[in-house]
């Protein structure tokens, strides 16, 4: 997740909640963290354990890939004059588990920085497949953020926040829940998705009316990178507890 996107989100929170009464309950409920964070803080994964299990979950879906008959008819078809056109019915699908698509997710967000591991403000990163929805977001401490060479305005924003929200000194959990689709690579929520800030939640539309900006915009913040070795992600649903990634061997 990048600072941007914090800085943003809890942006249009302050907003939000600066409108509102009862700001203490208000308060309450944007610091309360979430219980995977509480129950596994004292014995948080190292990024190397990530790492690790990522490299794992690539494997496993480039060894399906290669039992797979789509990926024959590749084989099969890369010795013919005329491009493969692909099908739904040509589909290799995987099923991961939410905590094998959480670390698949960090790596890929890594890989945007170079190969760095997450800014040393995001404290926890998770992703869980509930019913047909995913719920990914990451705890970040406020004050670890604001030390973190922040551009002028970001900075800006951020001390304006914690002077209507006092949680300078906090972690805050921030995360979207919804139903993604891919396009381009990206794991992209749809304007039904809800942005989540502690134990509170706002659809897309309300934050992107406080903050007086297209709900274009507030989604383009929620994108996730989504590139999968050996595999062109074309589609990813949601059942029994698993994500299914859907697309073309490549």
């Amino acid at each position: 997740m990048k600072k941007s996107n914090v800085v943003f989100l809890l942006m249009s929170t302050g907003i939000v909640v600066g409108t509102a009464t009862g700001i203490y309950y208000f308060w309450r409920q944007l610091t309360q963290l979430p219980e995977w964070y509480n129950t596994g803080q004292n014995q948080p994964r190292t990024y190397a354990q990530i790492q690790k299990s990522s490299a794992a979950v690539e494997k496993k879906i480039e060894a399906q890939i290669q039992a797979s008959p789509q990926a024959a008819k590749v084989n099969t078809a890369s010795n013919q004059p005329s491009p493969k056109v692909s099908s739904p019915s040509d589909d290799v699908q995987v099923a991961l588990s939410s905590q094998e698509l959480n670390d698949l997710l960090v790596t890929k967000i890594t890989e945007k920085r170079n190969g760095q591991p997450l800014p040393s403000a995001v404290k926890g990163f998770n992703a869980a497949v509930k019913e047909d929805k995913l719920k990914t977001g990451a705890v970040i401490d406020i004050q670890e953020l604001q030390n973190s060479g922040l551009a002028e305005q970001q900075q800006q924003f951020l001390s304006e926040i914690t002077q209507k929200i006092p949680m300078n000194d906090r972690k805050v959990y921030i995360g979207v829940e919804g139903r993604p689709r891919i396009q381009n690579g990206q794991l992209r929520f749809d304007e039904n998705a809800r942005i989540q800030v502690g134990n509170m939640s706002f659809t897309i539309a309300e934050v992107a009316s406080r903050l007086g900006v297209s709900p274009e915009k507030v989604q383009d913040q929620l994108n996730l990178e989504l590139r999968v070795r050996g595999l062109t992600v074309r589609d990813i649903d949601f059942k029994d507890g698993n994500a299914i990634l859907k697309g073309d061997p490549k």
